[in-house]
């Protein structure tokens, strides 16, 4: 349809904004097997038959740890010049224990957080100026695995396998010029319930009465 831009010019002013420019956007995976060694409040594992082990994460932070360099790159047929940034991630792990007491009850027993810090470079439009922010997705592709575990009294030391797909996005605020109006509150809903009337069940007229 097309716009009548008498029209629109009619019903919108001019508006200067602030926000969030966007100058890149893209996803990255953070993959690694590490052993870790657990540890859990004092006598928690006491008496206890280990049957299960699973993991849990959480991407605390996402950080700048070294200057940004230029990478000239041909995108499509096009050169143009990008920015290496380097990123370091603290990714907290909880060991998650199921087992068996002395008495027979199953019990689930929570470490202690342990952390992971890694470092990796991402490629990005990331001119001087700007801020890059990472956050991990909150989606299935997240995983946490447990691979082999000894138990030494309140430790576990277990093989722990990370992936954490990220959002990454690059921004610098600016101000803009937009056509645009001033949003108001909407009127406040009243909502009066009403007594129920007697209705008669719906019927079946295709069943009966039968047409003879």
């Amino acid at each position: 349809m097309p716009i009548n831009l008498e029209q629109f010019a009619q019903q919108f002013d001019r508006e200067c904004i602030q926000v969030c420019k966007v100058y890149d956007w893209t996803t990255h995976v953070v993959q690694l097997t590490q052993d870790i060694t657990f540890t859990f409040p004092a006598g928690s594992l006491t008496g206890i038959t280990v049957s299960q082990v699973n993991c849990s994460l959480t991407l605390l932070e996402c950080t700048e740890d070294a200057p940004r360099r230029d990478i000239e790159c041909v995108v499509g047929d096009q050169p143009v010049t990008l920015q290496v940034v380097t990123l370091s991630k603290t990714i907290q792990v909880v060991l998650e224990v199921v087992g068996t007491n002395a008495v027979g009850t199953q019990v689930t027993v929570l470490s202690n957080p342990a952390l992971i810090t890694t470092s990796e470079e991402v490629i990005l439009c990331a001119p001087e100026g700007t801020t890059v922010c990472c956050n991990a997705t909150q989606n299935t592709f997240n995983i946490c695995r447990v691979g082999a575990f000894t138990q030494n009294g309140d430790t576990i030391t277990a093989t722990i396998s990370v992936r954490i797909c990220q959002s990454i996005v690059v921004t610098f605020e600016v101000i803009l010029e937009v056509a645009a109006r001033f949003c108001q509150p909407r009127p406040e809903i009243i909502c009066e319930e009403e007594c129920p009337v007697d209705v008669f069940p719906p019927q079946c007229p295709a069943v009966f009465p039968t047409m003879m």
